[in-house]
């Protein structure tokens, strides 16, 4: 297995030419930034692609996040594999299919509104019409929303599926993109219902606060509220530029967190030219591996069979999968950013496109 200290090590072996690329006093340039997306991209695809020889069941980690990361290069003008592109969104909707009675029910999906968010989003990327599966997944969701507004995590396996917050965010994301036009009123309390149970909670950690930040802006919560989840979420920055999932001061900045923070940050309009966000993304070019992926210690507990699916770092391979989607989106956020600047950077006031293409004012 290889891991972060190794990944540094490699990285000090690489030609100056390669390592000078980052040493731009305000962050790294177009060329680094372009360079690292396409490294993350081969590890990427490749864990998609594997992913089905395996096993048949849909994950965030090797089909939603993978399909974000390949959108966002895309947008930033990175080739991608279209066509993989596509199989992911198949391959979720396949799984789901077989599962059409439970969603109809509202019952007996595992990771129950945390899988189906997951799923639904998985969709918005790869811009799939709604249609009844999308339905019945809406249904079920709507289904399973608690009294309080949030939609609850049970699979305790973090820092993907361990989060109320971003359980919540993922649920109201889904049903504000799909509900069709009888399940609207339902929908449309939902939604509020989940914006006034986000404007109330504590974050508990990178992935409470990136997730809050980020429900609040797709449900166009009071701009006071956004602007302080996102101060939260950039207080959380640490002195090497990256984000810890976790405060304690034993745990590293790693980049499923820092990833995250700064593609959620850009895709809720802070600009990626800030120096809050170039630092970030210095921290994610000088902790890349040699091989393109991100090494992210697991946290989670060990309660499902491991297979080697071709992925680096062994037992800590599926978070890092998930970390190198997060690094890629998030400096493909930044490449997009200076093709062609995005609307809506802090105090613009204009729309921000997000990944599903829709825009949110």
């Amino acid at each position: 297995m290889i891991g972060r200290t190794q990944c540094l090590a490699v990285l000090l072996l690489l030609p100056l030419s390669a390592a000078g690329l980052a040493q731009a006093d305000d962050g790294p340039n177009a060329e680094a930034i372009r360079e690292r997306i396409e490294r993350g991209l081969v590890r990427v695809e490749a864990a998609a692609r594997n992913y089905p020889n395996h096993r048949d069941c849909f994950t965030c980690h090797h089909q939603t996040l993978p399909a974000m990361a390949m959108v966002a290069a895309d947008r930033a003008g990175v080739e991608v594999d279209r066509d993989l592109l596509a199989e992911i969104v198949a391959f979720s909707a396949d799984s789901f299919e077989t599962r059409i009675e439970q969603l109809e029910k509202g019952t007996g999906i595992g990771g129950s509104s945390m899988t189906v968010g997951y799923g639904l989003w998985a969709f918005l990327e790869g811009d799939r019409p709604r249609d009844e599966l999308s339905d019945a997944m809406v249904g079920f969701l709507l289904k399973n929303q608690e009294s309080s507004g949030r939609w609850k995590s049970n699979s305790g396996r973090p820092p993907l599926e361990g989060s109320h917050i971003m359980c919540s965010t993922l649920a109201a994301y889904g049903i504000q993109q799909f509900a069709p036009r009888p399940y609207r009123a339902l929908a449309n309390r939902a939604e509020q219902k989940a914006k006034d149970w986000l404007l109330q909670v504590e974050p508990a950690d990178a992935e409470d606060r990136a997730a809050k930040l980020w429900g609040l802006w797709l449900l166009d919560a009071d701009p006071e509220a956004i602007d302080d989840a996102r101060s939260a979420l950039l207080a959380a920055q640490r002195d090497d530029g990256g984000w810890s999932q976790l405060d304690d001061s034993e745990r590293q900045s790693d980049a499923y967190a820092t990833g995250q923070a700064l593609a959620l940050l850009a895709r809720t309009g802070f600009s990626t030219s800030d120096p809050a966000y170039r630092r970030g993304l210095a921290f994610l070019i000088d902790t890349q591996c040699d091989d393109g992926s991100w090494f992210v210690q697991t946290r989670a507990r060990p309660f499902q069979t491991m297979f080697d699916n071709g992925d680096p770092h062994g037992e800590s391979s599926f978070i890092s999968v998930s970390g190198t989607c997060w690094a890629v989106t998030a400096l493909s956020e930044a490449l997009a950013a200076e093709k062609a600047p995005l609307a809506g950077a802090i105090g613009e006031g204009e729309p921000v496109e997000h990944a599903s293409g829709s825009t949110t004012p």
